[in-house]
Formats: structure tokens, C-alpha cells, sequence
């Protein structure tokens, strides 16, 4: 019987996270050396626009570093799909030496395959091993089709791809930025070989066998690199381990550190070109909130606005503001959002707030968009408080059964904090980043330089 060894090398949810880069390129490269037979994978999440290189090449900076590893196929995160914009996601890859694959994700309004991405890829080994990869990434139907995307249920999406892929290959592998849960439900229902995941930061130290299926992965930000090793017989999977390797485990160089700084200041330097007005004195992050809110109201033409304070985590210094100022203060993948809501609801969600501020004042959050510290104080303009307890609506008593539209941040929708406010219609800007809207309300105020 012919046997077979193949070795999988694999990364996610990186986000942008340029500090662990060279360890891991180091590594890739290493391993790549040493095993001939050898496919290398990123899961999704490489790019997060937190970093000022990402930022200011709108990820193309992060492609580059990625050529230098040579994957053999990549899929997409929703960092990738809904924080970029349109015409910069149908660009990302244009300079790229790897495959996407992309599955589930179709172009509006014809519905066709996106021209950066396949819907799968087939591999061979030199022992003549068909591999067949399929890519998965989130289908977040409410905010993808904003920004000219349609995402496919996922179910549906194998059930269609899957026959197509076992008619030409002996191993399926599935590259699934869908997180855990799902992972586990796909396993439970469908014949794949090997799914390695991400999108829930999840960390599968040696792997996780579920009903014959082989779950993998990395974690988040580049701590840890996975590795699975299958053992075939005619073409066909007899075993397979998985494991991963810390990154602080990893060789490290001398001029690491060099590389890092330089990304950093590459970045930073293309970012302050973006000058976007001149203001007259520092702007606290405090006063920051109290800016977004009548930003948020005059972006949407509504009265009423809510955010919190912890979207702001630095002064803006006078003198140059430019993009880099912004981004370093409000670091966040979060969109404006228009609610509807009732005088009803708006009680509610104020009793919701009420219950929960005084924990969520310090509270570290982690994902959902936000890139700071802590969630902060909420705050509002055009809603009030009088000594007797009654609701003012832009400066007319609440009432019970009539409707109100509030400009607030997507992120709290996202969050499990607010019912009210999962539950409530939206609309949210998905092509404008927090930053860009204050971007464009300081330099209506300051008038560009």
C-alpha cells in the first residue's frame, strides 16, 4: 500500500498583530524547508485596520508580508470582508502570490463569484494526493449586502460544493472562519476531513476530533502557529494529529525589532500625509464623545444620539490633525447606526443602561469592532432627564407609543448587553468607520488646511 505523510501549516485571526510577524514568517519558512510536502493556510482575520500599515495601505501592506510565506490558500475574516470597503476589498489581493478561496460570498447584483476569489481550490501532492479546499467565512447577512456582498447560508453552500469537491478529491479540508460552534455542528453533519477554524479566537492545542472529523486552531494574533500532520494510505486519511506551536517559542533575530518599528512607522508616516484640518487647541477624549454625538445627529438628521466614552482612548494634540491622530484615539472596526425605536423601547433600553453602567464604566471589552480599553459611560444629546422622572425627546415629553430614530454605533448592537437594541430595525453606515465620520465633522468645524 502506498503511504503518505502531508504536512499543514496554518495561521489566524492574526489581526494585524505585525509584533509576532517575523517569529512566525521565520518559522513558516523553516518548516516549509524542511518537509517537501507541505500546504500552508491563513484562516481569515489577517488584516485589522487597528495597525496604522493596515490602515494606511487598506491591507495591501499585510498582503505583502504574506507573499513572503507563501500560503497555498487563504480565506477570508470579517475584518477582511466588511471593514474594508468595496472597491478596496475587490483590490486587496491584486499583488498576491496565494489563492483565496472563498466560498460563500457572492457580488451584488449579479450574484457572481467575486473576481479576487475562488469558490474552491484542488491540491496535489507529489504522491499524486488530491487535496480540495473550501473556504467559509461568516455570513453576516445584515451588513454585508451594504457593502456590495452577498453572503450564502452556509449549509447550503456545502451541500452544493461538497459533492463537486468529493467527485475530484481524496481529502477535503475546509477553511472555516465561522468560529467553534459551528465548526462542531459541520463536523456532526458532513463528511470533511480536516476543518481548521477561527473567528472565536479559539485555541485547539492538539486538535479536536469530532465524528471522524479533525477541528484545528490557532488562536488569535499570531500567538501561536497550528500544525496537523495526516497519514494517508491510497490516497485515503488513516490518521491524523494536530498541535501548535507559541510563538514566543520561535527563533527570534536581531533585527526583529528593526522590521516591527518599521512597519509602524511606515504606516505612521503615510497616515499623517492624510491631513484632514488644523485644529486650534488639544481635544480631550472626553470632549471627543460630546463631538461624536453631534456628529452621529447631523450625519443621519435626527435629534437624538447616543455613544460611549470609551470609543475615545487618546487626546487629539493641536496643531495637524491628521488620519493617524484618528485612528490612534479611535482605533475601531464601528460603524455609525440610525434605530428605530419606540418611547417604550427607549425606556427599556434606558433601564437596560441604568442596570449595567456602573460595572460597564471599566469594563474591558474585547471584539464586536472595539479596539480600546473599556466600554465607558453612555451618553446622550437630545435625551433628557427631569427632577421628576419624565423622558424629554429633543425637547418634547416621551411618549409610550410613538416612534423615534436615535444615531448611535453598530457596536452595540453586537454587544449582549441591550436587548432592546439587538432587537431594534437599523441602519447602519457599514462603508464609514467612526474615525472617517469625525474626520469629516472636524474638518467641516476646523475648515481644511
Amino acid at each position: 500500500m502506498a503511504s503518505e505523510t502531508i504536512h499543514l501549516l496554518h495561521t489566524n485571526d492574526v489581526h494585524s498583530h505585525l509584533e509576532n510577524w517575523p517569529r512566525i514568517q521565520r518559522f513558516l519558512l523553516d518548516q516549509q524547508a524542511q518537509d517537501v510536502q507541505c500546504l500552508t493556510f491563513d484562516i481569515g482575520d489577517a488584516i485589522d485596520r487597528l495597525h496604522p500599515l493596515t490602515d494606511a495601505t487598506m491591507g495591501k501592506g499585510n498582503v505583502a508580508l504574506m507573499n513572503a510565506v507563501h500560503y497555498d490558500a487563504v480565506t477570508i475574516g470579517n475584518n477582511e470582508g466588511l471593514v474594508l470597503p468595496h472597491e478596496a476589498m475587490a483590490t486587496l489581493y491584486e499583488q498576491a502570490n496565494f489563492d483565496v478561496v472563498v466560498s460563500n460570498l457572492k457580488t451584488l447584483p449579479d450574484l457572481t463569484q467575486p473576481a479576487w476569489a475562488k469558490p474552491y481550490k484542488i491540491l496535489t501532492t507529489t504522491q499524486g494526493t488530491r487535496i480540495g479546499v473550501l473556504g467559509l467565512t461568516a455570513p453576516y447577512t445584515l451588513t454585508y449586502p451594504a457593502l456590495g456582498w452577498q453572503p450564502e447560508p452556509v449549509d447550503a453552500t456545502i451541500d452544493r460544493l461538497l459533492p463537486v469537491l468529493q467527485a475530484q478529491a481524496d481529502v477535503v479540508i475546509l477553511l472555516s472562519h465561522l468560529g467553534l460552534p459551528t465548526d462542531e455542528e459541520l463536523a456532526e453533519k458532513y463528511p470533511i476531513d480536516v476543518i481548521i477554524g477561527a473567528h472565536t479566537h479559539h485555541l485547539l492545542e492538539h486538535g479536536k476530533m469530532v465524528n471522524g472529523t479533525l477541528l484545528a486552531a490557532a488562536g488569535r494574533y499570531g500567538n501561536h502557529v497550528g500544525e496537523i500532520i495526516l497519514t494517508l494510505e491510497n490516497h485515503q486519511v488513516t490518521a491524523q494529529t494536530a498541535r501548535v506551536t507559541p510563538t514566543y517559542e520561535m527563533a527570534e533575530a536581531d533585527d526583529d525589532f528593526q522590521m516591527i518599528h518599521g512597519w509602524l512607522q511606515t504606516g505612521k508616516t503615510l497616515l499623517k500625509k492624510q491631513v484632514i484640518t488644523q485644529i486650534p487647541r488639544d481635544i480631550s477624549a472626553d470632549e471627543q464623545s460630546y463631538d461624536a454625538l453631534r456628529a452621529l445627529k447631523a450625519y443621519f438628521g435626527v435629534s437624538i444620539a447616543m455613544v460611549s466614552t470609551g470609543m475615545f482612548v487618546d487626546d487629539l494634540p493641536a496643531g495637524v490633525l491628521s488620519d493617524y491622530e484618528l485612528l490612534e484615539s479611535m482605533p475601531h472596526a464601528i460603524n455609525p447606526m440610525l434605530m428605530t425605536l419606540t418611547g417604550a423601547d427607549i425606556v427599556q433600553m434606558l433601564s437596560e443602561i441604568t442596570d449595567q453602567q456602573a460595572r460597564l464604566a471599566t469594563l474591558a471589552i474585547k471584539g464586536s469592532g472595539f479596539r480600546g480599553k473599556a466600554f465607558g459611560y453612555l451618553r446622550f444629546n437630545g435625551l433628557d432627564h427631569d427632577a421628576k422622572g419624565q423622558i424629554w425627546l429633543a425637547g418634547e415629553k416621551l411618549v409610550l407609543d410613538q416612534t423615534y430614530q436615535i444615531a448611535t454605533l453598530d457596536h452595540y448592537k453586537w454587544l449582549p448587553f441591550f436587548p432592546v437594541i439587538q432587537q431594534a430595525p437599523v441602519d447602519i453606515a457599514q462603508s464609514l468607520l467612526l474615525r472617517e465620520l469625525m474626520a469629516q465633522y472636524y474638518r467641516t468645524k476646523y475648515q481644511k488646511v
